[in-house]
């Protein structure tokens, strides 16, 4: 098998030292050095603490595009997002202790959070875009919205033990809540391929 590339690498040494230990403890030469990566190659790929949790997301990002299976029943771009959303906490069942570790560390360092800001978002909208919900004007917005959703649900995940139901329930309110702002009339609608008739 090929050698993952560097950002996978450096991605996932994070999250395993996550695991064991806190954000404000995890250091970027222990991350390279886990990794095994060099600190020159280190400095093209995550220079800054901020630009480590780019990496993390983009890798988090890669997997829920490799996992995420469309309902092609759902028309609403709301439930659509919900689905995505929902399996991006699946994803992360596996990593719940370094998520934890992550969202504790992250609540503490505002420099950081305000740093990776548009990674954040970029992550938002790689949901809404995967979701097919990326239809219509002021994306970004949109994308700062969700993200904001996202991490109001983050507490609830990790403290939920019910198969995610408190965490479904509380995206699924918030979803609702805001449906008509984030998905203007015709953009809530995915369009279907009209069937052919046989002569």
């Amino acid at each position: 098998m090929p050698k993952p590339d560097p950002q996978t690498r450096l991605a996932d040494a994070a999250f395993r030292l996550l695991a064991e230990s806190s954000w404000a403890d995890l250091t970027l030469v222990s991350v390279a050095r886990a990794a095994k990566i060099p600190a020159a190659e280190l400095l093209e790929v995550a220079p800054s603490k901020p630009a480590l949790l780019g990496v993390m997301l983009r890798r988090l990002s890669g997997e829920l595009a490799r996992r995420y299976r469309p309902d092609r029943e759902s028309q609403s771009a709301r439930d659509r997002t919900f689905d995505v959303c929902m399996t991006w906490f699946g994803l992360q069942k596996p990593r719940k202790k370094a998520m934890r570790a992550l969202t504790n560390g992250l609540s503490r360092d505002p420099p950081a959070l305000l740093g990776a800001r548009r990674e954040f978002v970029a992550a938002a909208e790689w949901i809404l875009a995967l979701g097919e919900a990326d239809a219509g004007p002021a994306l970004r917005i949109r994308a700062v919205i969700l993200a904001g959703m996202i991490a109001r649900a983050m507490p609830l995940w990790l403290a939920d033990d019910d198969e995610m139901g408190k965490t479904m329930a509380q995206l699924d309110r918030d979803l609702r809540r805001v449906e008509n702002f984030l998905w203007p009339r015709g953009a809530t609608k995915k369009k279907t391929r009209p069937t052919s008739r046989k002569r």
